[in-house]
């Protein structure tokens, strides 16, 4: 698949269902080349082609932005085309994915604070803040951070830690940059390609991270 074609496609993949033509009306590409896309992308699980029709999921447009990263496109040239929405979503999926109950955008009475996902797996919760921005320096990640942890915290004051039975709680921060799992103040700064592999384990190292009891 070139590249270059994919990142013309990225824009028009949302929710939804689509005729071939309009993508590449859209895309400004001829109509086979973009059923030929298409065509591929189905077989990576993302849309569902039948005949002239694509439909697409909620999660379509991150999975092609990971599959576009992996083709050889920049996290920089596919990151613009990402909501934090899309983003959200993603880690959401991949969470639940590996067993875990998610809720986005999380709130509790009495706190202004918002975790972005929460993922709850038996008696263990994990606080993610999802961060598709562009790359953060070390300050801004520090600052990042205790934010985070101060959120952990406070979710596990509250009343809303006892009603779903969360013991602990590990912050974690989630990134479309950077190549490497990193820590900071003992909090995991997974980027988004490692994501899925952090979560199959991590539960061997939680001595060396930040548990917020």
């Amino acid at each position: 698949m070139n590249p270059r074609t994919l990142l013309k496609i990225l824009p028009e993949i949302s929710l939804g269902e689509y005729s071939i033509n309009e993508i590449a009306i859209k895309a400004q590409l001829g109509v086979i080349v973009v059923k030929e896309v298409l065509e591929e992308l189905s077989k990576n699980g993302i849309g569902i082609l039948i005949n002239d029709k694509v439909k697409f999921e909620d999660k379509d447009r991150m999975f092609t932005s990971i599959l576009g990263i992996k083709y050889g496109l920049s996290v920089e040239e596919v990151s613009k085309f990402l909501s934090w929405k899309d983003f959200e979503s993603f880690v959401s999926f991949i969470s639940s994915q590996n067993g875990y109950s998610v809720s986005k955008r999380v709130r509790w009475k009495k706190h202004s604070m918002e975790i972005d996902v929460l993922a709850i797996k038996n008696d263990l919760g994990l606080a993610i803040d999802c961060k598709h921005w562009k790359r953060i320096n070390h300050s801004a990640m520090n600052k990042i951070v205790q934010l985070q942890i101060e959120r952990a915290r406070r979710f596990m004051r509250s009343n809303l830690s006892s009603k779903l039975n969360v013991k602990f709680t590990l912050p974690i921060i989630v990134t479309l940059y950077s190549n490497d799992i990193n820590f900071i103040n003992k909090v995991p700064i997974v980027p988004i390609s490692k994501f899925q592999n952090f979560l199959l384990e991590f539960t061997g190292y939680l001595n060396l991270m930040k548990l917020i009891r």
